[in-house]
């Protein structure tokens, strides 16, 4: 099991810097918490009672406005005020922590320090609660924290292989199924003088994106492995399935541009735009900006293939997801918001700018490009992002081991490397 205590000093560095981000930025839509504290309750004369929904995402702002307005008309007896701020997460964790809470909230699942917050019973336990009742079985699992819901999942982000489909229509290739199938498929497109792959490499953060999809997706077990690990019960080195995971990332690189060590995501991201190389494995999130710097390419994005078709599912972390805090004023009034925001109707409104999957059944969402991952997630062929378990630090850590491994190409190295990151870790 988790160590308990292993956070305390990161949250207490995190509560210290929120405090001053939210003092400096009390005019950007965020009022002060002497204004909200007296504009949470009804009047005595019968005005609105006044509700905060704290959201994270700034690209949101507008539907959410949106659909804030369409709320207010059903209900008239209820206020919402939308407040978005920069560094978000930090401030949220600075404001619960001192008893100053939204009355509704967007947050992340597997954010190690929401985790910790919930299970102190800082926020509202939602397991078997009616809001829970629209969402995929599928995903309301892979958002528990020791078991138990305390966020509505909304909207889901995944990873997965971007293909120039012109390319492939020219070489006569079908999307792979299989790991062999995607190497043959790099063998006949270098045969050809195409770039297979390109891998942004000089950001250790992408590496460590591509570095846990295929944990999660490819080594047995490895959640539990890697808690035995961290609670210095095991070594990287005594599970065999860590040496092939290691050499599959480093086959793949023989099949990238020359200089993968030196491109950046916006270097890629713009390469792929352009048609440079036929694949690029990265998040969903960089769809809209592919199509704005190449509104004609022809494109689209398939799940990274295993070893054995059977054992195909895709990563998923939960990119959208409302809760209530345990202490927050007027929680009626906040249900009845969640409730209008969990609705197949305005969950398609709120997912239709960004085109990103559902967490909510049968709303129709997902932009065309992502149709393979969106049946997957569909059909519950899912995993949560095996990061959310690390402790802080870790994540960048195995990102930047890994950069060393393309680098000097020792398998051996770079799992002894992993093992000095996680063993013991919770011990420490």
């Amino acid at each position: 099991m988790m160590k308990k205590g292993f956070m305390k000093s990161g949250l207490a560095a995190l509560i210290s810097l929120a405090m001053m981000t939210a003092a400096g930025c009390a005019g950007g839509g965020s009022k002060n918490a002497e204004n909200e504290a007296g504009s949470n309750n009804a009047n005595s004369d019968g005005a609105p009672v006044k509700i905060e929904y704290f959201q994270m995402k700034s690209e949101a702002v507008n539907v959410v406005n949106e659909l804030i307005t369409k709320f207010e008309q059903a209900n008239p007896g209820i206020k919402v005020e939308q407040n978005n701020v920069p560094n978000p997460e930090n401030v949220w964790t600075m404001r619960v922590s001192t008893n100053d809470a939204p009355a509704v909230f967007t947050h992340y699942p597997h954010n190690p320090i929401f985790q910790k917050m919930a299970k102190e019973g800082r926020v509202v336990d939602l397991t078997n609660d009616p809001l829970m009742n629209n969402v995929q079985p599928a995903i309301a699992d892979l958002s528990k924290i020791d078991g138990k819901n305390y966020m509505v999942p909304i909207g889901l982000a995944t990873l997965g292989m971007y293909y120039n489909k012109d390319i492939f229509e020219s070489q006569n290739l079908q999307i792979p199924t299989t790991y062999a199938e995607l190497i043959e498929t790099a063998e006949k497109l270098q045969a050809a003088g195409i770039t297979p792959f390109y891998f942004h490499d000089k950001d250790f953060n992408g590496i460590r994106q591509e570095v846990v999809y295929k944990m999660g997706q490819t080594i047995p077990n490895v959640e539990s492995f890697l808690d035995d690990v961290m609670n210095g019960k095991a070594h990287i080195t005594d599970n065999p399935a860590f040496k092939p995971f290691a050499e599959n990332l480093l086959t793949l690189r023989q099949y990238g541009q020359k200089d993968n060590m030196g491109t950046g995501y916006d270097d890629a991201l713009r390469d792929f735009a352009n048609g440079k190389t036929a694949m690029w494995f990265t998040g969903i999130w960089a769809i809209k900006e592919i199509k704005e710097s190449n509104p004609d390419l022809n494109f689209a994005m398939f799940p990274l293939p295993t070893e054995n078709p059977a054992d195909l599912k895709t990563q998923v972390s939960v990119d959208t997801a409302i809760g209530i805090p345990a202490e927050g004023k007027n929680q009626e009034e906040a249900r009845k918001f969640i409730e209008f925001m969990s609705t197949k109707e305005n969950v398609e409104t709120y997912l239709g700018t960004a085109g990103y999957p559902s967490g909510i059944k049968d709303v129709e969402s997902g932009l065309p490009e992502i149709s393979s991952l969106t049946q997957l997630i569909s059909d519950g062929k899912v995993y949560p992002t095996i990061e959310r378990l690390w402790p802080p630090g870790i994540n960048a850590d195995v990102g930047k081991a890994t950069q060393e491994m393309f680098l000097n190409k020792d398998v051996d190295q770079y799992l002894k490397t992993l093992d000095t990151i996680f063993y013991n870790k919770f011990n420490q």
